[in-house]
């Protein structure tokens, strides 16, 4: 029998919610709670209202209406007719579903008509309508357009905008890779040229390719505003509001592998109107950068949804499966691929709702700064804990987004593999899965580009502080503190490491280029190693609050402890071989 609500038959997702998040934190920093007129009377109180919204009418619609619709949505497809894309007519309901629920706006300003919720609610709702349609997410997800305007744009943008956004009456879209500036957006060649005609106006020229939602009303799109050779790169560049009409052309939707209720699209402006978000020269270092890690969260939370939808696809087959007079969830190997779905799906939420912590307590107590006057006594304690949420959410949002991307990959191929030769077949859910899934390490930031910018904090010592918070808990229970034990002997190891690439000591003598090279190849290993530290200590402090949590460590702990020496051994050999024999493997003529 189908679900009845993806929220409540979720306890993983139910005990992140109502047990784990540090909703006391958040709300505090909000001003959301403790004060005379705020939001909420007590933390309980809160958390009701966020359990209540997930149950119904967030939990309730994906499964009962998304979720059925999503077979006939992926093979309808979107389509370009005489200039216009056409959503598959599912999706269209899809859409007007959740406006009517009144959730297009979670986290916009309640003063332009939105819910004015917490990252962290609207990463639990992102999770819940992907496990029931993945490619909606990409729909739904993209609040954040609304939400740059909101916090960057000047008042009569935010008025004339932001409340369409609020009612679901307009969608949105991000609009800055171009056909020869993919993860390079410094060079980003479309123009933006000041109209004389109207104050204040701007023209927008150019190409712009692979946008997502590209036939969105309001397109948010990196221009290059000021004479290149004057402000070549990055400080070139701005950020403009263009609204969809005769000056915006949608030239193609892509034929894609997946996500097919999404339509990616290819755009050219033809002198299109615009008004300028922001300053000049802002566009990438400041509001983009902004944008790009709030969909990286929203990525990081759509693995989720897709590795939660895998599992319990798995999982039902594996149980009603016969073979050999078994059921062939009986069989070790299948028992053995559905036990590690479950722990690194487990682990991965744990991570990703922790980075949603740092985000929201990042936004929070940023937005108290901008009120505070500098002498005022409490100034430099809550600029101590903004900065250390800063710093918390700029390592975990790539962090998440590589490692969650990954593994919904590595998830969605096990739970095709349990399904055996039905699972390479459309009648099951999990063929759609799989092809879903195999874009998410490549949009909003390929994973080698999360792994650089995860990698440039790594070396700075962010993430030894987050792991000295975590592992410096003293736990009672002998099998916790058994396993906090074997990740301390890990974590020793991923120090080691780290300290000698950083200090160019223990490896075998390199050239500068060299070691340039060896740092950006294993920049993946130590990430990657630092992540499941994290996420095992994460997963013992969780065996402190529900029992069953204790196997679900064990189980992962121990495979990632595996692949810390596995990591460590090629790192202190210094020698991967992509870089050293390159040339006679990838060249066969001499």
């Amino acid at each position: 029998m189908a679900s009845q609500n993806f929220y409540l038959d979720n306890e993983d997702l139910r005990f992140q919610v109502e047990k784990r998040v540090d909703w006391r934190s958040i709300l505090e920093a909000r001003g959301d709670l403790g004060h005379p007129g705020c939001a909420y009377d007590s933390l309980e109180e809160a958390v009701e209202t966020f359990r209540d919204l997930l149950t119904d009418p967030v939990g309730t619609l994906a499964a009962e209406r998304i979720a059925p619709r999503a077979a006939e949505i992926d093979k309808e497809g979107c389509r370009l007719e005489q200039g216009r894309v056409v959503l598959p007519k599912a999706m269209e309901q899809n859409l007007r579903d959740l406006a009517e629920a009144d959730l297009m706006g979670m986290t916009l300003p309640p003063g332009y008509g939105g819910l004015g919720f917490p990252t962290t609610l609207y990463t639990a709702a992102t999770e819940i309508v992907s496990r029931a349609d993945v490619s909606l997410m990409n729909l739904f997800g993209l609040q954040g357009i609304a939400e740059t305007i909101a916090k960057f744009g000047d008042e009569e943008l935010k008025k004339r905008y932001v409340p369409l956004f609020a009612r679901g009456e307009a969608t949105g879209a991000m609009v800055l890779t171009e056909p020869d500036a993919g993860s390079d957006l410094m060079a980003i060649q479309t123009r933006a040229l000041e109209d004389p005609s109207v104050p204040g106006g701007w023209k927008i020229r150019g190409v712009k390719r692979f946008i997502t939602n590209g036939c969105g009303d309001i397109l948010l799109v990196l221009a290059r505003s000021e004479d290149p050779e004057r402000f070549s790169g990055a400080r070139g560049l701005s950020l403009f509001l263009v609204e969809k009409g005769a000056g915006v052309k949608v030239r193609r939707v892509e034929e894609k592998m997946g996500i097919h209720g999404s339509p990616t699209c290819e755009l050219y402006f033809d002198d299109a109107p615009a008004f300028l978000i922001g300053r000049r020269g802002r566009g990438l270092t400041q509001y983009v950068n902004w944008l790009m890690n709030a969909a990286r969260l929203g990525v990081a939370a759509q693995c989720l949804g897709i590795g939660e939808a895998a599992y319990r696809e798995a999982l039902s087959y594996a149980r009603e499966r016969e073979q050999f007079g078994s059921r062939i969830i009986e069989f070790p190997p299948v028992a053995e691929m559905l036990v590690e779905i479950k722990t690194t799906l487990e682990a991965m939420r744990s991570l990703v709702y922790r980075t949603a912590e740092a985000v929201d307590l990042d936004e929070a107590l940023g937005a108290r700064l901008d009120l505070m006057d500098r002498k005022d006594p409490q100034y430099a304690q809550v600029k101590k804990k903004r900065d250390m949420a800063a710093q918390t959410a700029e390592l975990l949002t790539p962090m998440a987004k590589f490692y969650t991307s990954e593994a919904s990959i590595r998830i969605t191929n096990l739970a095709l593999q349990v399904h055996g030769g039905n699972g390479y077949m459309r009648d099951y859910p999990v063929e759609r899965l799989y092809r879903d899934a195999r874009i998410t390490n490549i949009y909003e930031g390929t994973s080698q580009m999360q792994v650089d910018r995860a990698m440039a904090k790594i070396t700075k010592g962010v993430l030894e502080d987050v792991l000295e918070t975590h592992s410096s808990r003293v736990y009672e229970s002998p099998g916790l503190r058994s396993l906090s034990q074997e990740l301390g002997e890990a974590k020793k190891i991923f120090m080691d490491c780290l300290d000698a690439l950083r200090s160019q000591r223990g490896l075998e003598s390199k050239t500068p280029e060299q070691w340039s090279g060896l740092r950006s190849l294993f920049a993946r290993r130590l990430t990657e190693m630092g992540a499941e530290l994290l996420m095992g200590y994460l997963l013992l402090e969780e065996g402190e609050l529900w029992e069953r949590k204790v196997s679900v460590a064990s189980h992962f702990i121990g495979e990632a402890v595996s692949r810390v020496h596995m990591h460590a051994h090629v790192i202190q050999r210094g020698a991967a071989v992509p870089i050293r024999q390159a040339r006679e493997i990838l060249f066969e003529a001499s």
